[in-house]
């Protein structure tokens, strides 16, 4: 890893970011940014729009920051291999990154884990290793499969150049729409948030970044609350990419520098924002991937404001998909 580019107690620079999209391979994706009409009334006149990243290759956002990490690898590193917990786009991320540049992959996961990402995964040629019911034992696994069979193991949260790939989503979205005057941004584990308004910030302070959370699953706004990382002793969202139920330290440091607030929405919010999103742009997003505009669309942020929502994967069942719906229709 570059020294001079990433430390864990220093926050990602503008140079770091820019690195990393020097870094990305011609199969990464400069994704579009699509405007949102509510209504027909509003074509022409949309204050919301869409970096959808949920057209990027693999279907999620992820992707991005895993080549940048595996950029800093050395080569006896990717001869011998990558080992990580994921329970689904960093998973799928990795995979298709280890099958691009030839490096073995393997991916811990809970043995819950549903079958639709456990084929993903392995379609993609990663080995994925189940390690039983505890989410708290999936980093200690990966720690253990590393010294056991010589491989490198990645910490998702806390590995400074998983913030610097994911700030080449606030990048583009600058070069995109140098107008915006608000970003939206989903929250877990802090890493996509962070990256994207450091990125944001840097490059233009006057931006308003606001991060958005499931009320059920508000790790980081409990956090922002607190002062300091902090566990939650619950979750219950269909937002199941927004799983963490406690921040990272190196993604906390970048919330607290970079994010002006973080609100709440609801699972109803979330599910008429999935409605919204698919009837009127024809975008397909996935729970996680359309939170940040459901702050929006449930108009718990400024509407007025020229809006850039980070929808961040498009990857979910038939079964996800019709749930959505049902619950969307509900709440009408």
């Amino acid at each position: 890893m570059e020294g001079s580019l990433f430390s864990r107690d220093r926050l990602v620079t503008l140079d770091a970011v820019r690195a990393a999209r020097a870094n990305m391979p011609h199969v990464i994706r400069r994704t579009p940014v699509v405007p949102v009409a509510r209504e027909s009334a509003e074509v022409g006149r949309e204050t919301l729009f869409l970096k959808c990243e949920n057209l990027q290759v693999t279907g999620a956002f992820k992707v991005r920051a895993v080549f940048n990490v595996m950029h800093y690898l050395t080569a006896e590193q990717k001869s011998e291999g990558v080992v990580l917990a994921s329970s689904g786009n960093f998973a799928q991320g990795f995979a298709f990154a280890g099958k691009t540049l030839g490096v073995p992959i393997t991916v811990v996961m809970l043995d819950a884990t549903s079958a639709y990402k456990i084929q993903g995964t392995e379609g993609y040629g990663a080995e994925v290793y189940l390690c039983g019911t505890d989410a708290l034992a999936r980093q200690p696994t990966v720690e253990r499969l590393a010294v056991e069979r010589g491989m490198t193991a990645i910490d998702t949260w806390e590995d400074p150049p998983i913030i610097a790939g994911h700030g080449t989503i606030g990048f583009e979205i600058m070069e995109q729409c140098p107008d915006a005057r608000q970003v939206l941004v989903p929250v877990s584990s802090g890493g996509v948030a962070g990256g994207i308004a450091a990125a944001v910030k840097l490059i233009n302070p006057n931006v308003k970044v606001v991060g958005i959370q499931p009320e059920r699953a508000n790790a980081a706004y409990v956090s922002r609350q607190a002062g300091a990382p902090t566990a939650i002793d619950y979750w219950d969202s269909i937002a199941d990419g927004l799983s963490a139920r406690r921040p990272g330290e190196y993604p906390f440091m970048h919330l607290e520098a970079f994010l002006d607030d973080i609100v709440l929405v609801s699972e109803q919010d979330i599910a008429r924002a999935f409605k919204t999103i698919l009837t009127r742009t024809k975008m397909l997003g996935e729970p996680a991937g359309i939170t940040a505009a459901a702050g929006f669309l449930s108009r718990k942020v400024d509407t007025s404001l020229k809006t850039v929502a980070a929808l961040t994967g498009g990857n979910l069942t038939q079964e996800t998909m019709q749930t959505l719906l049902t619950m969307a229709a509900a709440a009408e």
